[in-house]
């Protein structure tokens, strides 16, 4: 029995289909369907349209792009001292021993003073324990005077390299101490040089400024990959897995989770779930307050179509997916459906046309041969 006319028309459509040969293989579900046949009832198919998550999708989390801890360093003054000039600006992108900014300081002569004493010391208990080693052989002195002698030069050895080390910490290089060594005078200027490739992302100093030792004069760090500190809430987080696909949608950057905090925050009931931004961090800011997409762990990827391509049966939903010789029903879960199209979650590889028009055809061959879906 018909309810309305077009509901008789498919039917009857499917009886005609059915007569002239199309069938459904009830071993693998396809209704067969010849070229002619489907020109016949009217049937377009389309691909599929696949959405940028998968069904568990978390979205709409308060995160904050951070520079991980090992890519940032502080330039710090070895001594005291006055700043002379800074030949970097902030947001500027220098190389690792590049000139930072220079520090006149008074101080760099005493540490001068120390190591050429230190280095004078160290050539005499040299020539000391080479002729003590000498007369030793020859049966001149008793072995406690060379033992004494190679005690010497192991402690100016050592004081010698830690004066060498000092110098080496005010940015003097090998060629400076050798000419040191050699009497040529120095100067008390410092050059403070870039650790790492990266950006100045603080000055903390001006010309003219003082300094005592150890100051922090600027930040410089590598902004390549970042961090993202999400905030997920403590209900949510059995579905967070280390691995899981991260994006920022307004930046177009991606990355993976990377660590889940085991603590809950007391005032938020969020726990911290840090990812590491590969993809598009080049777009990214420290600092900066953004929103995060964390893609579901195991759940079937979501796909887009139009209202059109859905058959509904008995709270049920399926699609009709074209195959070489026919069309496969194949179930679904409607997860969205509005404005024209339905959103779906569905084991589905990309690549697969849907059924568009005449979905309703299809239907009545499906529930004349094998009853309802």
């Amino acid at each position: 029995m018909c309810f309305s006319g077009q509901e008789c028309r498919v039917l009857a459509l499917a009886l005609a289909l059915l007569g002239g040969g199309a069938a459904i293989a009830g071993a693998t579900g396809i209704i067969k369907m010849s070229a002619v046949e489907r020109a016949a009832a009217g049937i377009q198919t389309a691909p599929l349209e696949a959405e940028a998550r998968t069904a568990g999708t978390t979205q709409g989390l308060p995160a904050q792009v951070a520079i991980p801890a090992p890519q940032l360093r502080v330039v710090s003054t070895p001594l005291a001292g006055l700043v002379e000039t800074v030949l970097v600006a902030t947001s500027q992108t220098v190389r690792r021993g590049q000139h930072l900014a220079r520090l006149a300081s008074p101080g760099l002569a005493d540490v001068q003073h120390t190591f050429l004493q230190a280095s004078a010391q160290h050539q005499l208990a040299q020539a000391s324990l080479q002729r003590d080693e000498i007369l030793f052989e020859e049966g001149i002195i008793a072995q406690s005077r060379l033992e004494a002698a190679r005690s010497r030069h192991q402690e100016v050895s050592a004081d010698l390299a830690e004066r060498t080390q000092a110098l080496r910490a005010t940015g003097m290089s090998g060629q400076a101490l050798a000419r040191l060594r050699a009497g040529s005078a120095v100067g008390t200027g410092i050059d403070l040089v870039a650790p790492i490739d990266g950006v100045v992302l603080e000055l903390l100093v001006s010309p003219g400024q003082r300094l005592e030792a150890a100051s922090a004069v600027m930040k410089i760090a590598r902004l390549d990959p970042l961090w993202l500190e999400i905030q997920v809430p403590a209900e949510r987080i059995a579905a967070i897995v280390i691995g899981a696909e991260v994006s920022v949608p307004a930046a177009t950057a991606a990355g993976r989770i990377i660590a889940i905090g085991r603590a809950v925050s007391a005032s938020t009931q969020t726990i911290a779930v840090r990812a590491e931004m590969r993809s598009g961090s080049a777009r990214l800011r420290p600092g900066q307050l953004v929103e995060a997409v964390i893609a579901g762990a195991g759940g079937d990827r979501l796909w887009r179509v139009p209202t059109s391509a859905l058959a509904r049966s008995g709270g049920r939903a399926l699609v009709y997916i074209e195959t070489a010789g026919g069309f496969l029903p194949q179930a679904v879960e409607v997860m969205d459906d509005a404005g024209g199209s339905a959103l779906l979650a569905a084991p589905f590889k990309g690549g697969e046309r849907l059924v568009i028009k005449g979905v309703a055809t299809l239907k009545a061959m499906q529930a004349g041969i094998g009853g309802s879906p």
